[in-house]
C-alpha cells in the first residue's frame, strides 16, 4: 500500500513586489533626514562661531541690563520706566565720566613715564642682579627678556589709540542694546510666561527672577569688590612709596575680575617695581598684598559677593577656562555670570524634572 503524501500546508506568503521597494525609500528617507539634521547642526556650529563676538556683545547687554535692573525698578516708584531707565544710565554715565575725569590724567601721566622709564628700570634691574652674582641664568638673557617685553609693551601704547576707539564704540553699542533690553523686558517677561500654563507661571515667574538676580548681582559684586581693591591698593602703594600706584591700583582693581588667579596676577607688576627699588620695598609690597589678599578673602567676598550671587568656585574657575577658551578675554568674564544663569536652570529646573522622570521625587516623598 503505497503512503499517501503528506498535506500540503498553506502556500508560503511572498512579499509583495512593492515592499522592498518601499522598505529601501524609507532607508532612504531616514538616511536624507539624518544628514538633514546633522548639516543644520554643523551650519548652526558654524554661525555661532561666525557670531561669536556680536553675541556676546549682547551677552554683554544682557549682563550690564540684569545688574542695573533692580536701580530701575525702584526709580519706576515714581518714574515712569521710560524715564527710570534714562536716569539711572544719566547716573552711571556721570559717574563713569567723573571717575574718569579724575583718574584718566594722572593714569596716563604714569603709564608714560613707565614707559619711558623702562630702560633706566632695566638697568637699574640689571644692577641688583649683579649683587647676587653668580645667578643660575645669563644676566644678558634677563635683561634681554626686559627688554623684549618693555617694547613690546610700547608697541601696544602705539597701537592704543586705535584699541580705545574700537572698545569705545563697542562700548557704547553695548549700553545702547542693554538700554533697549531694560525698556523692553516687562513685554519679553510676559511674553515669557505666556508660554507657561497658568498653574506654573508663578514658578517660572521665580525662575527668570533667579537668574536676572544671580547674572546682575555677580557684575553688582564684582564692581563693588574692584572698587574696593584698587582704593585699597593705591593708598597702600602710595603709603609704601611704590612707584606708579595709580597704575597698579588699576591693575589691582582689574584683576579682580579674574576670579583667584586675577589677584596673584595683578601682583606681579607691583612686586616687580618695588623689587627694582630695593629686595625691603618689595618684602613690604608683597606683604602688603597678603594682607590685602585676606580682606578681600575673609570681609569683603563673604560680605558682598555670596550676598549677591552664589556660584561656587569651581564652577567659576570652569566657566572662565571654557569662555577664555571661546572668547577670549570678553568671553571669560561672560561665561561665569552665564555659568551662574545655567546652575539656577539645572537646580530648579532641569533637576526636578529628571528627579519627577525617575520616581526620585515620589521617594524622597
Amino acid at each position: 500500500m503505497t503512503d499517501a503524501p503528506p498535506p500540503a500546508g498553506p502556500p508560503t506568503a511572498r512579499p509583495p513586489a512593492g515592499d522592498s521597494t518601499t522598505a529601501a525609500g524609507s532607508v532612504w528617507r531616514n538616511a536624507l533626514l539624518q544628514a538633514l539634521v546633522l548639516a543644520l547642526a554643523l551650519g548652526l556650529l558654524a554661525a555661532l562661531w561666525i557670531l561669536a563676538h556680536p553675541l556676546m556683545l549682547l551677552l554683554a547687554a544682557v549682563v550690564i541690563a540684569t545688574a542695573l535692573a533692580p536701580a530701575v525698578t525702584w526709580l519706576e516708584r515714581w518714574l515712569p520706566r521710560t524715564l527710570a531707565v534714562l536716569a539711572v544710565y544719566l547716573v552711571v554715565v556721570l559717574v563713569i565720566g567723573g571717575a574718569g575725569w579724575l583718574v584718566v590724567p594722572g593714569l596716563v601721566e604714569q603709564a608714560r613715564a613707565l614707559i619711558v622709564n623702562g630702560p633706566g628700570l632695566v638697568e637699574r634691574g640689571g644692577e641688583w642682579l649683579d649683587r647676587w652674582d653668580p645667578l643660575p641664568f645669563g644676566e644678558d638673557e634677563v635683561a634681554g627678556n626686559i627688554r623684549s617685553i618693555v617694547d613690546r609693551f610700547g608697541s601696544l601704547v602705539v597701537s592704543l589709540p586705535l584699541t580705545i576707539l574700537s572698545s569705545v564704540t563697542e562700548l557704547v553699542l553695548v549700553l545702547v542694546m542693554s538700554i533697549y533690553l531694560l525698556l523692553a523686558a516687562p513685554g519679553m517677561k510676559s511674553f515669557l510666561l505666556s508660554l507657561f500654563p497658568r498653574t506654573r507661571r508663578d514658578d517660572a515667574d521665580a525662575v527668570v527672577g533667579e537668574i536676572t538676580s544671580t547674572m546682575g548681582g555677580y557684575v553688582r559684586a564684582e564692581a563693588l569688590v574692584g572698587l574696593i581693591i584698587g582704593l585699597l591698593s593705591y593708598v597702600g602703594l602710595r603709603v609704601i612709596g611704590v612707584e606708579y600706584p595709580l597704575v597698579l591700583a588699576v591693575i589691582a582693581g582689574l584683576g579682580e575680575l579674574i576670579p583667584v588667579a586675577g589677584p596673584i596676577i595683578a601682583a606681579v607688576p607691583a612686586l616687580a617695581v618695588a623689587l627694582i627699588d630695593s629686595p625691603t620695598q618689595a618684602a613690604i609690597v608683597l606683604v602688603f598684598y597678603i594682607v590685602l589678599q585676606q580682606v578681600e578673602s575673609n570681609i569683603l567676598l563673604p560680605n558682598i559677593m555670596r550676598k549677591q550671587t552664589d556660584i561656587p568656585p569651581p564652577l567659576t574657575l570652569f566657566a572662565l577656562s571654557a569662555g577664555a577658551a571661546v572668547g577670549g578675554l570678553l568671553g571669560a568674564l561672560l561665561a561665569i555670570p552665564l555659568a551662574g544663569a545655567l546652575r539656577v536652570l539645572v537646580l530648579r529646573v532641569l533637576a526636578p524634572a529628571v528627579r519627577r522622570w525617575s520616581g526620585a521625587e515620589a521617594d524622597q516623598g
